[in-house]
C-alpha cells in the first residue's frame, strides 16, 4: 500500500504474524539544473572539431582527441560517483530484505524437508499395503505376484482404493487366462515334440517369450534340419563305403589306398539258415548300437 507522506515521502506497509511494519523511502532525485547549458556547450565543441584531418593538421587532431576523451572520461566519472552514492540506501534495503527473506527461505526449506519424508512414508506404508493385497489375491488366483504391474498413479494420496481393487482384478483375470492358455500350448507341444521325436524341454521353455504358432514353425524347421543332415551324413557313408574294397581282410579306400578299417566275420543263425556276415569294424560296431537301439534282445554264448 503507498500513502504520500508529503510530496516526496512515501510509505509501504509489510504484515506478519498479525503486525505491521513500515517502511518510509523517497524516491531517488538528482538535481541537475545546468545540464541545458552544458549539452549546448558540448554541441558547440563537437561541431568546432567537425574538420577534415589532413598531413597538416594531423598533429592538432590528434590533440584534440586526447582532449575530447579527457571530457568523456571527466563527466563518466562523476555520472559514476553520484550513482554510486543514491545507491547506497537501495543497496542497504535490498541486503536487508535479503537477510530477512533467507531467514524465512531456512525456516520453509526444513518444513519442506519433513512434508516430504512424511508423504513419502505415507507413499511407502500405502505401497506395501498394496503390495499385501496383491499377493493375498495372486495367492488365491495361483498366479505370480510379481508379474503385477503396480500402476503409480495407485500410490497417490487422491487415489480411489475401488480403482486400484478394479485395475488390479484385471490384471490378474489377464493372467489367470495367459496361465490357462500356456497349459494348453504345452500339451500342444510336448504332443509335436512327440511326433517329431524330439526333447519337448527347450520348446515348452521358448512358449514363455514367444507365440505357440511361431514354437510350432521352428520346432518344423529344427526337425527337418535334423532330417535332412541325417540324410547327407547317410549319404556321405553310403560314399564313402562305395570307395572301400576288402583286400585280405584289410579295408582299403579304392581311389587313394588309404587302409582306412579291418575285415571282420561274424555267423547269424536262424532256424531255417545260418549266414556269414563280413563287414569292416565300423560297421559292426553301427549293427551293434542298431541292435541295442531296437531293443533286440541279445546273448554271449560261450562254446
Amino acid at each position: 500500500m503507498n500513502n504520500a507522506v508529503n510530496n516526496s515521502e512515501k510509505q509501504e506497509i509489510i504484515t506478519l504474524a498479525d503486525n505491521d511494519y513500515g517502511i518510509a523511502y523517497h524516491p531517488a532525485k538528482i538535481d541537475f539544473p545546468e545540464y541545458g547549458q552544458l549539452k549546448e556547450k558540448v554541441q558547440e565543441i563537437s561541431e568546432l572539431f567537425k574538420y577534415q584531418v589532413t598531413a597538416d593538421n594531423i598533429s592538432q587532431a590528434k590533440k584534440d582527441r586526447a582532449n575530447l576523451n579527457k571530457l568523456k572520461k571527466a563527466l563518466n566519472d562523476r555520472k559514476i560517483t553520484i550513482v554510486k552514492d543514491v545507491d547506497q540506501p537501495v543497496i542497504q534495503f535490498k541486503n536487508q530484505i535479503k537477510e530477512l527473506t533467507d531467514d524465512i527461505g531456512q525456516t520453509t526449506d526444513l518444513i519442506n524437508n519433513q512434508i516430504r519424508e512424511y508423504e513419502d512414508h505415507a507413499r511407502e506404508k500405502r505401497e506395501q499395503l498394496f503390495k499385501n493385497e496383491i499377493k493375498r489375491r495372486c495367492e488365491i488366483a495361483d498366479i505370480d505376484p510379481q508379474k503385477i504391474v503396480i500402476n503409480p498413479k495407485w500410490l497417490n494420496k487422491s487415489a480411489s482404493y475401488a480403482v486400484f481393487e478394479s485395475e488390479l482384478q484385471v490384471q490378474i483375470d489377464t493372467l489367470v487366462k495367459e496361465k490357462e492358455q500356456l497349459v494348453e500350448n504345452i500339451k500342444v507341444v510336448t504332443a509335436r515334440a512327440k511326433e517329431l521325436e524330439l526333447p519337448y524341454q527347450h520348446w515348452v521353455q521358448l512358449l514363455e517369450t514367444t507365440k505357440l504358432s511361431s514354437v510350432l514353425e521352428q520346432m518344423s524347421d529344427y526337425a527337418n534340419d535334423i532330417k535332412q543332415e541325417a540324410e547327407r551324413n547317410k549319404k556321405a557313408k553310403q560314399e564313402a563305403q562305395a570307395k572301400i574294397v576288402n583286400h585280405n581282410g584289410t579295408a582299403i579306400n579304392k581311389d587313394t589306398g588309404e587302409i582306412v578299417d579291418k575285415y571282420e566275420e561274424a555267423m547269424l543263425i536262424t532256424k531255417s539258415t545260418k549266414l556269414k556276415l563280413t563287414a569292416t569294424n565300423t560297421q559292426f560296431k553301427q549293427l551293434w548300437q542298431a541292435i541295442n537301439n531296437i531293443g533286440i534282445k541279445h546273448e554271449r554264448i560261450i562254446d
